[in-house]
Formats: structure tokens, sequence, C-alpha cells
């Protein structure tokens, strides 16, 4: 399976990226990165285009919020399942954006809400999409968990 990985974050967060990278191989993804493009590329939409989940992880210190919210949208329109990770101290995100709030310090409650998820989406049918979001909830249950280590 392959993951899409968007990100907004600062170089010092970086580690978060290998932190997940790590836990998404160890489930059998391969990932591929946003290239940085603006507007979207096309070879980033064809490698949207090609995988089976995108996450977008978006900090309060990030850089490059309205690439993610673009590349998520093509990710939508594609028919991919989306999980898109928020830290809660972002100022200028809509409070409708369909996204998991997390904070750096205490991510339990972002936790929960994955998992709550995860269990839904296992009383569903097997699909393959389903078994992506999966995968990919539990991975960033993973990291969040490192991160609230780490802080």
């Amino acid at each position: 399976m392959r993951v899409f990985i968007s990100h907004s974050i600062q170089d010092k967060d970086e580690y978060l990226l290998t932190l997940l990278s790590s836990e998404l191989r160890s489930k059998g993804f391969s990932i591929t990165l946003s290239d940085f493009m603006y507007p979207i590329s096309s070879f980033t939409k064809i490698n949207i285009n090609k995988s089976q989940l995108f996450i977008g992880i978006v900090t309060s210190d990030g850089f490059d919020l309205t690439r993610v919210l673009k590349e998520r949208i093509h990710a939508e329109t594609a028919g991919l399942p989306c999980i898109l990770l928020v830290e809660d101290s972002i100022k200028q995100i809509n409070p409708n954006i369909d996204g998991i709030i997390f904070n750096r310090y205490n991510p339990h409650d972002a936790i929960h809400q994955i998992n709550q998820t995860l269990t839904n989406l296992q009383k569903t049918k097997a699909e393959s999409n389903t078994w992506a979001w999966v995968l990919g909830g539990l991975a960033l249950v993973a990291l969040l968990n490192t991160l609230s280590d780490d802080d």
C-alpha cells in the first residue's frame, strides 16, 4: 500500500516525519512526500492518485498550511481516505475542517478520537481503503504517543 504524506512543519519537528514513516513502513506502506510546489505540481497529483491513503500534518509553526489543504482536496477528489492531523494552536484554520485536532503536550484526546474511528471502521466491511485508514491511524497513534513522551 502507498501513503502520501503532506505536511506543514518546521525543520525542528521533522523527526515526526521520520517516526511516522518508520511506523507506516512497519505496517507495509511505501511513503511518498509532497514536493512542496504551489500550485500543486502534476508530479504530486500523480503520486496522490497512486496512493491508498492521504495523511496531512499541520503544526502551529508550519510554513505551508494552504498547500497541505489543497493537496488534501485533491486526495478527497481522487477518492482517497484522508487523515488530517491539526495542531490546536493554529489560528488560521477553519473550524469546519474535518480533521483530528491535537495538542502536542496532551495528545490523548486526539489518540482517543483516532482509536474511536478505528473501532468504528473495523466493524465495517474490510475494504482496502478502510484498512489503509486503520493502519495509518495506528501509526498516528504511535506518533502522538511519542510526541507526548518527548515533551
